[in-house]
């Protein structure tokens, strides 16, 4: 396999139409899953940056009418090293972009955060609304699969959340580290975040287990969230959304991880999962979960092969269903999640929230 394969089949991508075939074993295609809960997926395919090798990590957001959706895209692709270290190919990170999404399968106007040249990788960007209604984006930067990876003397050297203003062209602007966790400590990794705001309080859904919200200048909030464990045992587990109100409840996605082994293809990948739970609307404590997984990474779906310098297989991209953010459609009663597939494309899952909650059980 070669890179220009692998951008061919990304530019082109939007050629493909999904066949109704169930695998005899192992996990649907994301098209499969999204039918199975009695709701649908959309392939998001215009409007993206040409040539790109991948676009994933999609957050949804409904801001001041319009449907924003940010998203990172992947100008190269990994190249493994003699020493099977691997780094972006031409020393190309990935970018983030932010448009707007005009129907199910169409971005407009997408545009980089940062529009001038960077070291850095930019990853999973989250979009949310400041108390005072202005928009704001959170993402990733590291030194990650960059010539600078191996540098102790950078903060970066592990994953920091940055946060930014976007401005009325879409950029970032004013970008800080806040001083939150380990997100200032060198050789400490933050990730997965999620800011929302709750009526006049900007707060910070910062972890799962246990569930932490941060708000500033007040203590943090801990809430219990042990039943989980029935569901993920003792995985990574990790915030995917922040949480979405549904009448007098709170809605919240996440995801927990490990390895998988694919007896068809007698390889191991990594393999993501994706789960839901509620909060009550003072955010004090669980009310309902899923008993099992929403969505699961599907090796049905296109799996990227990283090669070596000279185009040997080396390397897969994770199995993955994954939303950064999505909104409750309070009009026809619906959820929708822009959904990143396996690290690789990415699309809008639409479904009647009832099918959603329908899945869980209540937590006493």
């Amino acid at each position: 396999m070669t890179i220009q394969h692998i951008r061919h089949n990304a530019a082109l991508s939007y050629l493909e139409h999904p066949v109704n075939i169930r695998p005899a074993t192992g996990y649907p295609n994301v098209y499969q899953q999204a039918q199975d809960i009695g709701g649908e997926f959309t392939r998001i395919r215009w409007g993206l940056p040409d040539q790109a090798i991948a676009n994933f990590s999609p957050c949804l957001l409904n801001h001041k009418g319009h449907r924003l959706l940010s998203f990172r895209s992947q100008p190269e692709p990994f190249v493994f090293r003699h020493d099977q270290k691997y780094f972006y190919y031409n020393n190309t990170p990935t970018e983030i972009y932010v448009g707007e999404l005009v129907s199910y399968d169409t971005v407009v106007g997408a545009k980089k955060i940062r529009s001038g040249p960077h070291r850095l990788s930019y990853e999973d960007a989250r979009l949310f609304r400041a108390p005072d209604d202005e928009l704001y984006i959170q993402f990733i930067t590291s030194s990650y699969a960059s010539k600078w990876d191996s540098s102790n003397h950078l903060l970066v050297n592990q994953p920091k959340v940055c946060v930014g203003k976007l401005d009325e062209f879409g950029e970032a602007k004013d970008c800080v580290y806040p001083p939150v966790g380990q997100n200032l400590v060198r050789n400490k990794a933050e990730k997965n975040w999620c800011f929302f705001t709750e009526g006049e309080n900007l707060r910070l859904l910062y972890s799962t287990i246990p569930i932490v919200i941060k708000t500033p200048g007040k203590p943090d909030k801990t809430i219990d969230s042990s039943s989980l464990k029935s569901v993920v045992s003792d995985y990574p587990t990790f915030n995917s959304t922040a949480p979405i109100k549904i009448g007098d409840e709170w809605l919240v996605f996440f995801h927990w991880k490990y390895m998988a082994y694919d007896s068809n293809k007698q390889t191991t990948y990594l393999l993501y999962h994706l789960g839901a739970y509620t909060l009550d609307e003072n955010m004090t404590k669980i009310t309902r979960q899923c008993t099992e997984a929403l969505f699961s990474g599907s090796t049905e779906d296109q799996l990227i092969w990283w090669t070596d310098c000279v185009g040997m297989p080396i390397s897969k991209q994770p199995a993955c269903i994954l939303p950064f953010g999505g909104e409750y459609i309070e009009e026809d009663d619906t959820i929708e999640l822009a959904l990143g597939v396996n690290d690789s494309f990415m699309g809008i899952f639409k479904c009647p929230l009832v099918n959603v909650l329908g899945l869980m059980e209540p937590v006493k």
